[in-house]
Protein backbone atom coordinates (compact mmCIF):
# COMPACT_ATOMS: atom_id res chain seq x y z
CA UNK A 1 0.00 0.00 0.00
CA UNK A 2 1.10 3.58 -0.70
CA UNK A 3 1.44 6.13 2.59
CA UNK A 4 -1.22 7.23 4.42
CA UNK A 5 -1.29 10.54 6.01
CA UNK A 6 -3.50 11.03 9.21
CA UNK A 7 -3.79 14.63 11.13
CA UNK A 8 -1.19 17.14 11.25
CA UNK A 9 1.62 14.38 12.23
CA UNK A 10 1.28 12.15 9.17
CA UNK A 11 3.06 8.77 9.35
CA UNK A 12 3.60 5.91 6.64
CA UNK A 13 1.31 3.16 7.23
CA UNK A 14 2.68 0.97 9.72
CA UNK A 15 4.69 3.70 11.64
CA UNK A 16 1.84 5.13 13.40
CA UNK A 17 3.81 3.75 16.93
CA UNK A 18 6.16 6.26 16.21
CA UNK A 19 3.83 8.93 15.24
CA UNK A 20 2.27 8.93 18.23
CA UNK A 21 5.24 9.21 19.97
CA UNK A 22 6.09 12.28 18.33
CA UNK A 23 2.81 13.65 18.61
CA UNK A 24 3.16 13.23 22.25
CA UNK A 25 6.08 15.28 21.96
CA UNK A 26 4.72 17.93 20.39
CA UNK A 27 1.68 17.95 22.86
CA UNK A 28 4.43 17.80 25.58
CA UNK A 29 6.38 20.68 24.37
CA UNK A 30 3.35 23.23 24.59
CA UNK A 31 1.39 21.77 27.19
CA UNK A 32 3.66 19.63 29.81
CA UNK A 33 2.58 16.31 30.83
CA UNK A 34 -0.84 17.65 31.00
CA UNK A 35 -1.01 17.18 27.61
CA UNK A 36 0.31 13.86 27.36
CA UNK A 37 -2.89 12.15 26.83
CA UNK A 38 -4.21 8.70 24.70
CA UNK A 39 -7.54 11.12 23.28
CA UNK A 40 -5.01 14.07 22.74
CA UNK A 41 -2.52 12.20 20.79
CA UNK A 42 -4.86 10.10 18.70
CA UNK A 43 -6.62 12.80 17.57
CA UNK A 44 -3.25 14.55 16.68
CA UNK A 45 -2.33 11.40 14.58
CA UNK A 46 -6.07 11.69 13.21
CA UNK A 47 -6.77 7.30 14.74
CA UNK A 48 -8.61 6.41 17.69
CA UNK A 49 -8.16 5.43 20.90
CA UNK A 50 -8.49 1.88 20.07
CA UNK A 51 -5.63 2.11 17.64
CA UNK A 52 -3.46 3.36 20.10
CA UNK A 53 -3.76 0.60 22.23
CA UNK A 54 -2.53 -1.27 18.95
CA UNK A 55 0.66 -0.20 19.38
CA UNK A 56 1.12 0.38 23.75
CA UNK A 57 -0.72 -1.78 26.58
CA UNK A 58 -2.19 1.31 28.25
CA UNK A 59 -2.13 4.96 28.33
CA UNK A 60 1.14 4.69 30.87
CA UNK A 61 3.55 2.85 28.52
CA UNK A 62 2.30 5.88 25.54
CA UNK A 63 3.10 8.48 28.28
CA UNK A 64 6.55 6.45 29.39
CA UNK A 65 7.92 6.36 25.91
CA UNK A 66 6.68 10.35 25.03
CA UNK A 67 9.05 10.81 28.26
CA UNK A 68 12.12 8.34 27.05
CA UNK A 69 11.94 10.42 23.96
CA UNK A 70 11.89 13.69 25.95
CA UNK A 71 15.10 12.12 28.52
CA UNK A 72 16.81 11.15 24.99
CA UNK A 73 16.47 14.51 23.51
CA UNK A 74 18.11 15.98 26.55
CA UNK A 75 21.06 13.31 26.86
CA UNK A 76 22.22 14.11 23.59
CA UNK A 77 22.35 17.82 24.04
CA UNK A 78 24.76 16.55 27.33
CA UNK A 79 26.50 14.27 25.10
CA UNK A 80 26.84 17.22 22.63
CA UNK A 81 28.30 19.52 25.12
CA UNK A 82 30.53 17.34 25.59
CA UNK A 83 32.31 16.89 22.62
CA UNK A 84 34.41 19.89 23.03
CA UNK A 85 35.57 19.12 26.47
CA UNK A 86 36.59 15.32 25.91
CA UNK A 87 40.08 16.02 26.89
CA UNK A 88 39.37 18.21 30.64
CA UNK A 89 38.98 16.92 33.98
CA UNK A 90 35.98 14.57 35.01
CA UNK A 91 34.56 17.47 37.44
CA UNK A 92 34.50 20.24 34.33
CA UNK A 93 32.71 17.43 32.40
CA UNK A 94 30.37 16.75 34.77
CA UNK A 95 29.87 20.31 35.80
CA UNK A 96 28.99 20.60 31.75
CA UNK A 97 26.70 18.11 32.19
CA UNK A 98 24.45 19.72 35.00
CA UNK A 99 24.76 23.12 33.09
CA UNK A 100 22.89 21.07 29.95
CA UNK A 101 20.17 19.62 32.00
CA UNK A 102 19.50 23.00 33.53
CA UNK A 103 19.81 24.99 30.00
CA UNK A 104 17.16 22.28 28.84
CA UNK A 105 15.08 22.65 31.77
CA UNK A 106 14.57 26.37 30.96
CA UNK A 107 14.54 26.04 27.60
CA UNK A 108 12.02 23.50 27.43
CA UNK A 109 10.26 23.88 30.74
CA UNK A 110 7.39 22.08 29.49
CA UNK A 111 9.51 19.04 27.79
CA UNK A 112 11.42 19.19 31.17
CA UNK A 113 8.44 18.04 33.33
CA UNK A 114 8.34 14.72 31.49
CA UNK A 115 12.08 14.33 32.09
CA UNK A 116 11.22 14.56 35.97
CA UNK A 117 8.35 12.75 36.10
CA UNK A 118 7.95 9.48 38.08
CA UNK A 119 8.51 6.49 36.00
CA UNK A 120 5.60 4.31 36.91
CA UNK A 121 5.44 2.19 33.78
CA UNK A 122 9.22 1.93 32.58
CA UNK A 123 9.99 1.75 28.63
CA UNK A 124 10.12 -1.17 26.96
CA UNK A 125 14.02 -0.29 25.82
CA UNK A 126 16.96 1.14 28.14
CA UNK A 127 17.44 4.67 27.23
CA UNK A 128 19.68 5.38 24.13
CA UNK A 129 21.64 7.99 24.84
CA UNK A 130 21.27 7.13 29.15
CA UNK A 131 21.56 10.42 31.03
CA UNK A 132 21.98 8.46 34.32
CA UNK A 133 24.68 6.47 32.86
CA UNK A 134 26.33 9.37 31.36
CA UNK A 135 26.54 11.48 34.71
CA UNK A 136 27.65 7.57 36.78
CA UNK A 137 30.60 7.31 34.07
CA UNK A 138 32.01 10.15 34.75
CA UNK A 139 31.10 9.88 38.99
CA UNK A 140 33.28 6.90 38.67
CA UNK A 141 36.65 8.81 37.06
CA UNK A 142 36.63 9.84 41.10
CA UNK A 143 37.21 6.69 42.50
CA UNK A 144 41.09 5.41 43.03
CA UNK A 145 42.64 3.08 40.11
CA UNK A 146 41.66 -0.58 40.72
CA UNK A 147 38.85 0.67 43.57
CA UNK A 148 34.76 1.18 43.23
CA UNK A 149 33.31 2.33 46.34
CA UNK A 150 29.96 1.70 45.57
CA UNK A 151 27.67 3.68 48.03
CA UNK A 152 30.42 6.84 47.95
CA UNK A 153 29.62 6.43 43.34
CA UNK A 154 25.94 6.22 44.51
CA UNK A 155 26.71 9.45 46.69
CA UNK A 156 28.34 11.07 44.22
CA UNK A 157 25.71 10.43 41.73
CA UNK A 158 22.80 11.74 43.96
CA UNK A 159 24.32 14.82 44.90
CA UNK A 160 25.29 15.30 41.36
CA UNK A 161 21.51 14.82 39.99
CA UNK A 162 20.01 16.04 42.94
CA UNK A 163 21.57 19.53 42.73
CA UNK A 164 21.48 20.16 39.33
CA UNK A 165 17.39 18.75 39.31
CA UNK A 166 16.85 20.77 42.03
CA UNK A 167 18.71 24.00 40.84
CA UNK A 168 16.92 23.79 37.81
CA UNK A 169 13.51 23.80 38.89
CA UNK A 170 13.87 26.77 41.21
CA UNK A 171 15.86 28.69 38.60
CA UNK A 172 12.33 28.04 35.94
CA UNK A 173 9.73 28.18 38.63
CA UNK A 174 11.20 31.40 41.10
CA UNK A 175 13.80 33.14 38.95
CA UNK A 176 13.42 34.89 35.83
CA UNK A 177 16.31 36.57 36.28
CA UNK A 178 18.93 35.78 33.07
CA UNK A 179 21.67 37.19 35.21
CA UNK A 180 20.89 36.09 38.17
CA UNK A 181 20.41 32.36 37.20
CA UNK A 182 23.88 32.59 35.36
CA UNK A 183 25.52 33.71 38.55
CA UNK A 184 23.46 31.06 41.04
CA UNK A 185 24.52 28.50 38.48
CA UNK A 186 28.02 29.22 38.91
CA UNK A 187 28.10 29.51 42.26
CA UNK A 188 26.10 25.95 43.08
CA UNK A 189 27.76 24.28 41.10
CA UNK A 190 31.00 25.18 42.39
CA UNK A 191 30.09 24.11 45.55
CA UNK A 192 28.84 20.63 43.79
CA UNK A 193 31.82 20.31 42.53
CA UNK A 194 33.63 21.22 45.95
CA UNK A 195 31.47 18.59 47.61
CA UNK A 196 32.62 15.76 44.59
CA UNK A 197 35.67 16.33 45.34
CA UNK A 198 35.82 15.88 48.84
Amino acid sequence: MGAVTRGRTGYHHGSLREALIDAGEQLARADGLDGVTVRRIAAACGVSAAAVYRHFPSGDHLIAAVAQRAREIMARDMFARLDDAAERPPLDRLREVGESYIAFALAEPQLFTLVSMPMTTPPDRPDDPNAADLVRDIVLEFEPPGVVDEQRVASRVMLAQASAHGLAVILRDFVPDPAVREQLIAGVLDRVGAGLEA
